[in-house]
């Protein structure tokens, strides 16, 4: 089976006050269609920035994903990403909010 996500040594480093602040450190691994994975650590390690830059939200510092075997280089229609806090539009419905991400690609059919 072919892998539908992949990420090799990938690296983030942010620029603090105190000097340069590495939040991951060459991460590796790769999902393949039907698997279920977890991301699972304490809080400040780093998950939430690894599945930002997955998603193309974050840039990384070094490394490389590809999703669908493309190497990806920022956001791709290939993936979704929910985060931690909930970003509903209040004014809309639950269907309305899902289907708000096709609105603003205009795919809305």
């Amino acid at each position: 089976m072919k892998d539908i996500l992949r990420l090799e040594k990938v690296t983030k480093k942010y620029q603090a006050e105190n000097g340069e602040l590495e939040a991951i450190r060459e991460v590796s691994f790769s999902v393949k269609q039907g698997e279920f994975i977890s991301i699972i650590g304490p809080s400040g390690c780093g998950k939430s920035t690894l599945l930002s830059i997955i998603a193309g939200l974050e840039e990384k510092t070094s490394g490389n994903v590809w999703i669908a075997e493309e190497e990806i280089n920022g956001i791709s229609e290939k993936i979704g990403y929910m985060l931690q806090k909930d970003s509903l539009l209040e004014w809309r419905t639950i269907y309305d909010n899902v289907l708000f991400g096709l609105e603003i690609r205009r795919k809305k059919g």
